[in-house]
């Protein structure tokens, strides 16, 4: 196999000459004589855009560092207009990027300094912010073992990539950085991403279909991401919200979200449709990072929290948004300070969302007030509402088993309910635990509901109705083996002359 060194072609790796001709002549060569390894040595090596080629592995080594020049001179020019990134690749089959070294693109020093007061976003101070890597149209694709280091603007950008595996990768981001996400699989196609730690501004990992991406390339789908630690100042496992075309076939399992404003997060917005997904055995804990009323648009984080994310919103009142379907969580614990959010729309209603094995804790963490909900993008932008440990609006055939419900600590004004829910059909809920998060509210609350079933569920101490319900059809209602014992009201309806419906096996709260 063939080996060639940088530093034989010219590269000097003092951090201040620019070293982007030697490497690209090192990688040239390697892969006209048929492929090998490039090695970049113990060394600074600064650079602009470096483009790789097919059948060839650039390997840092553990002292070997490639940095971001920043001057948009270096960068190579896009079609189309803006800047390829510090490491590029246009239809290059059979690349990799391996080793124990680092690729830095300098991104503090893009956006006004980070003087440590507040958690806001911090502005970008140049218009020019290069991706770190920018793949397009490439095959049999591989990193391993480096570390990506504060990347300007998105740090691993891949548009129509087929069969890529990502392992053990660190990417240290800025926390306060503006689309700073981490891995953007953009209408790529059996993507296998393990072993990662991620800390980004925006989102760690995100699947898209952009409207390039869907354009060239098509359908983003067969992508699996596993045993991964991930802090994000936005979502830390996300589809969309660029939903050009659709997104199937997808598996989120194993990991470890910490110290994030959001966590497992699904957008449809463009007319895609999103179907198959499966998030499980996931560690999650979210808090606020800003303050509506204070930040303005252009400063504020999107989310407000949530551990769960689910959304069919119009990014525009004229434009369809997809449609959401077939989305699996099993076996989640969560930390949260807002509700678990599932929302379709009256046209485009949440279709077969279930949600297993679910233990959330509903903590006031950040001091803000809270009393939000953040929809974005979105025609509506962020509203005001009650909170409930679960919100779910449009949706048909959802199904919460054996979810429980805690409430820690003092909790904040605008929580109310452990389930709030509104326009839904086909409604299960089965082994439901959980109560109010104040004393005198009800448990559950369901409007506008069509063929709801509770079985199995157990209310808790201080609880008035575990399930108080509005214009919910009686003759398609079945509860049955239910403990309401320490509820004040089993079940509660809105109208004057209470409905016969189907009841058996529940232990009632005692008469006072």
């Amino acid at each position: 196999m063939n080996t060639y060194n940088i530093r034989d072609f010219g590269a000097v790796g003092d951090g201040i000459t620019k070293d982007t001709a030697s490497i690209q002549a090192a990688i040239d060569r390697c892969s006209e004589t048929g492929g090998g390894t490039v090695i970049v040595p113990q060394g600074q090596f600064l650079s602009g855009t470096i483009m790789l080629k097919s059948d060839v592995n650039l390997h840092l080594s553990a002292n070997g560092r490639i940095i971001s020049s920043m001057e948009e001179q270096d960068f190579d020019p896009l079609q189309g207009g803006g800047r390829c990134g510090l490491l590029s690749a246009r239809g290059a089959d059979r690349i990799a990027v391996t080793g124990m070294g680092t690729i830095d693109g300098q991104g503090p020093r893009f956006v006004e300094e980070d003087n440590g007061i507040g958690d806001h976003v911090l502005l970008p101070l140049f218009e020019f912010r290069p991706k770190l890597i920018d793949l397009e149209g490439c095959k049999d694709v591989i990193f391993r073992d480096v570390t990506l280091y504060q990347a300007s603007s998105w740090c691993l950008h891949m548009t129509g990539c087929n069969r890529v595996n990502i392992q053990g990768i660190k990417i240290i981001g800025q926390l306060r950085g503006p689309n700073n996400d981490g891995i953007d699989p953009d209408s790529c196609k059996d993507v296998h991403i393990s072993d990662c730690h991620i800390e980004a501004g925006d989102d760690c990992i995100v699947l898209k279909t952009t409207e390039h991406g869907a354009r060239h390339y098509g359908t983003c789908e067969n992508i699996t991401v596993t045993n991964c630690t991930l802090i994000s100042r936005s979502t830390a496992l996300k589809i969309g919200t660029e939903t050009h075309a659709d997104i199937r076939n997808v598996v989120f399992q194993n990991c470890v979200i910490r110290y994030t404003n959001r966590g497992m997060g699904v957008w449809a917005r463009d007319g895609g449709t999103i179907e198959n997904i499966l998030f499980s055995n996931i560690v999650v804990e979210t808090r606020l990072f800003s303050d509506e009323l204070e930040q303005t648009r252009k400063r504020k984080w999107w989310g407000k929290g949530e551990p769960i994310f689910v959304s069919v919103d119009r990014r525009t009142p004229d434009v369809f948004p997809g449609k959401i379907r077939n989305i699996r969580f099993n076996h989640i614990l969560a930390d949260s300070e807002n509700a678990i959010y599932l929302e379709g729309t009256e046209d485009s209603m949440l279709e077969g969302i279930a949600i297993r094995n679910l233990k959330v804790t509903m903590r006031d963490k950040s001091g803000y007030p809270g009393g939000v909900f953040d929809p974005n993008p979105s025609a509506r932008r962020v509203y005001h509402h009650t909170i409930p440990a679960v919100f779910c609006r449009y949706g048909k055939q959802i199904s919460l088993e054996d979810v429980e419900v805690g409430w820690s600590g003092q909790p904040n004004r605008h929580w109310e309910n452990a389930l709030y829910g509104v326009h839904l059909d086909e409604l299960s809920l089965k082994g439901f635990r959980g109560g109010p998060a104040k004393k005198g509210l009800n448990a559950i609350e369901l409007k506008d509901v069509r063929s709801l079933s509770v079985e199995g569920c157990k209310a808790v101490s201080d609880t008035d109705a575990f399930l108080s319900l509005d214009n919910v059809d009686a003759s398609q209602l079945f509860i049955v083996g239910n403990d309401f014992s320490k509820a004040r009201e089993a079940v509660r309806f809105a109208e004057d002359a209470p409905p016969v419906y189907f009841a058996a096996s529940n232990k009632l709260p005692e008469l006072p």
